[in-house]
């Protein structure tokens, strides 16, 4: 089993990134350029200058769970990696991903992310991960897989607590970010992903441990899979920020990492659907640009203005013509803003 290897190398850093260099410090990773050992006869006075650069060991970060932390769903299979490593540079951090497994277009492909795992599965070769990639971050991400076999939500919160104790246990002074899952597509999933979701703050509050932290993905969803499980690149961005926004907390990170993709008004999203050809259903990849748009619809059998992600396609309309004193119906091709249609749906 291949791992990805430890870069050693040290960033040197300018003022620009100072904060990051700080919040960096926190959990010992940074050095001082060309430091000596401190002796009995050193002056206490003496010891790098404001000019003088400092330098750090990049934070390994270990993404850890299923498909999901693998990135199906995008062509390059970067997932959520590359934009959270792009998101925490801008923040001043630099990080090195670590994992067995290394999949995407970026420079830093590493991850533990396995498809098809469930908890159990991810647990029984944890150990052996974590010993030896050694990271100091694990961002955990599990049990999409353990809910769609039906194991339900509590018994899966208890997999998931024996995990979180199992990293814990391997690694002692890492920073565990555990995730509350993204939506799934197919409505019982979905449910029970709430209900087990739902569970994961008050398992990690039992803990009482300051350096596992709670991160809400349940946003992710909808439009934004490209499937009924796994997220497009869009969704993907979410996950990024998401993950971004509570290490940024943590870690004490200057700067907002980047564009809010919650906060976005139109986006590109690429989403699996079913079509039929010549009698046959087939699934295809529809990719499109989205808008977000002030429609009117009824809620509670009253009409509501909300806000809703539609894309402008080319449809069939019918109209009626008097032709030499008879009606006839005929089609013309027109623009209309439509909601998702043909999705698949669970």
């Amino acid at each position: 089993m291949r791992f990805g290897s430890a870069r050693t190398g040290a960033r040197r850093l300018g003022v620009g990134v100072l904060a990051g260099a700080l919040a960096v410090a926190a959990v010992g990773i940074p050095q001082t350029a060309n430091a000596e050992p401190t002796t009995a006869n050193a002056d206490p006075t003496t010891g790098p200058t404001a000019t003088e650069p400092t330098s750090f060991v990049a934070m390994r970060v270990m993404p850890l769970g299923d498909s999901i932390t693998l990135g199906t769903g995008t062509p390059a299979r970067d997932g959520y990696r590359k934009g959270l490593a792009h998101r925490l540079l801008l923040g001043g951090m630099q990080i090195n991903f670590v994992g067995s497994q290394s999949n995407g277009s970026g420079s830093d492909p590493q991850h533990e992310g396995h498809g098809g795992y469930n908890i159990d599965e991810l647990a029984a070769e944890a150990d052996d991960w974590l010993a030896q990639a050694r990271p100091d971050v694990v961002l955990l991400h599990a049990g999409t897989n353990s809910i769609k076999e039906g194991v339900g939500a509590r018994a899966t919160a208890a997999k998931l607590s024996a995990l979180i104790d199992q990293v814990r246990a391997a690694r002692p002074e890492a920073y565990i970010f555990v995730a509350q899952i993204t939506a799934s597509r197919v409505s019982k999933e979905r449910a029970d992903g709430r209900a087990y979701n739902e569970l994961i703050p008050g398992l990690v509050a039992k803990k009482n441990d300051p350096k596992i932290t709670v991160v809400d993905q349940s946003s992710v969803g909808g439009i934004d899979l490209h499937d009924l499980r796994h997220p497009n690149a869009f969704g993907y961005s979410k996950m990024a920020y998401n993950w971004y926004a509570s290490m940024a907390k943590v870690f004490q990170l200057a700067g907002g990492g980047g564009r809010n993709p919650y906060k976005a008004k139109s986006s590109y999203r690429c989403l699996a659907v079913e079509t039929v050809v010549h009698g046959d259903k087939r699934h295809a990849t529809e990719c499109r640009t989205w808008k977000l748009r002030t429609v009117t619809t009824k809620v509670g059998g009253v009409r509501r203005q909300v806000r809703a992600w539609q894309t402008l396609r080319t449809v069939k309309q019918s109209y009626r013509v008097e032709v030499g004193g008879r009606t006839q119906t005929r089609t013309r091709l027109v623009k209309k803003w439509t909601g998702p249609r043909n999705l698949l749906k669970g």
